[in-house]
């Protein structure tokens, strides 16, 4: 019976589950939607000005770079995530709650650094990096999760002053590269250095095998690029949020129309604890909803439908740019489009539509 099991969800989604995802991302804003199965793509679909040679803004997207450029800085033995970020930035020393902050808490944001403007690549306009680095906090750090790009700049600059290569000459000689895709920093920062947080540009196929990647945990193609158990770092839920992993959305983000808010906005913030131990219950699976589609339409934290993979994470984006990856079913899925789009779209309708019941 578990090998049964075990076969039915290794399946790639049959075409009528195809049709309705394609149906939805077709009526949603949509400009390229491709399915990946065991590594080959099985769906490729492009309207409305996408294509397959098309680099579309990734915006927040762009954000599991870092994450990734982080560990692997560590599997270099470069840093360590659970080191405080003072090691390597000293400046922060000085601080009384920099000081305390590690690299983890930059990366599942829940470093208490203040997070800048969460709708600007940099933190504001002409912003740099070294604004970033010197902003200030508004909480203890491991207390509060806020969405921005602070934290994922600082992290970047750790990774910047721990070896001799600018972020994006790592990224693409450490991970890009191996992989044979491109990312084009789009956006830049006012000193040049690229918006981490959300200036990246890739074709719908890169970012499928980038996605693939990870997928497979580190290995692209038979060759190990990076360590298994660091990769499942990425995927460890974060203490502020469990909806967030470090850089990643985990499946606690799927059900919430913004999951960016947090668990506070989403509970108030006196409710904000008890918000949290009910994203915590979905995401160990103990409130499966009876609602095949899931979701209230606002951000309180709902069911989880019994349909949906525990284990679906996700890069994510303004336009909902959407890279899903679903070990269990061996699938990566890319959804894009304009960034100033989708506003009707909601990743619980989407996978419902591949993995729910049929209407």
């Amino acid at each position: 019976m578990l090998l049964l099991l075990a076969a039915l969800l290794t399946q790639q989604p049959d075409s009528a589950a195809l049709a309705r995802a394609e149906r939805y991302f077709a009526e949603t804003d949509g400009q390229a939607m491709l399915v990946m199965h065991r590594g080959a793509i099985v769906y490729e679909r492009y309207r409305a000005g996408g294509s397959t040679g098309s680099r579309q803004l990734l915006a927040s997207g762009s954000k599991s770079f870092v994450g990734v450029g982080a560990i692997a800085a560590a599997a270099d033995g470069l840093l360590k995530l659970d080191q405080t970020v003072a090691t390597y930035l000293p400046d922060w020393s000085s601080d009384a709650r920099k000081s305390r902050i590690t690299v983890r808490q930059l990366l599942s944001l829940e470093s208490g650094l203040e997070s800048g403007n969460a709708g600007t690549g940099c933190g504001g306009p002409r912003a740099t990096w070294q604004d970033a680095v010197n902003a200030g906090t508004f909480a203890e750090p491991g207390s509060a999760f806020r969405y921005g790009p602070f934290p994922f700049i600082a992290a970047g600059s750790v990774v910047e002053k721990v070896q001799s290569k600018s972020f994006e000459q790592y990224l693409k000689a450490r991970i890009l590269e191996p992989l044979g895709v491109t990312v084009e920093w789009r956006l830049k920062c006012g000193d040049g250095k690229p918006q981490l947080a959300g200036g990246a540009a890739m074709t719908a196929r890169d970012w499928a095998t980038f996605g693939e990647f990870i997928r497979n945990g580190g290995v692209h193609r038979g060759k190990r690029i990076l360590p298994e158990a660091l990769v499942r770092e990425l995927f460890v839920p974060s203490h502020a949020n469990p909806a967030y992993g470090l850089s990643w959305w985990l499946v606690g983000a799927t059900i919430q129309a913004q999951p960016a808010l947090g668990l506070e906005a989403a509970g108030g913030a006196r409710n904000g604890a008890r918000a949290g131990r009910r994203a915590a219950a979905i995401m160990r699976g103990r409130r499966a909803g009876a609602n095949a589609r899931g979701g209230r339409g606002d951000d309180t934290p709902s069911a989880m439908p019994t349909w949906m993979p525990r284990d679906v994470v996700m890069a994510a984006g303004a336009g909902k740019q959407r890279l899903y990856v679903i070990p269990s079913h061996e699938l990566v899925i890319v959804r894009m489009g304009p960034v100033r789009g989708g506003q009707e779209f909601a990743d619980v309708e989407f996978l419902g539509a591949l993995f729910g019941p049929a209407n």
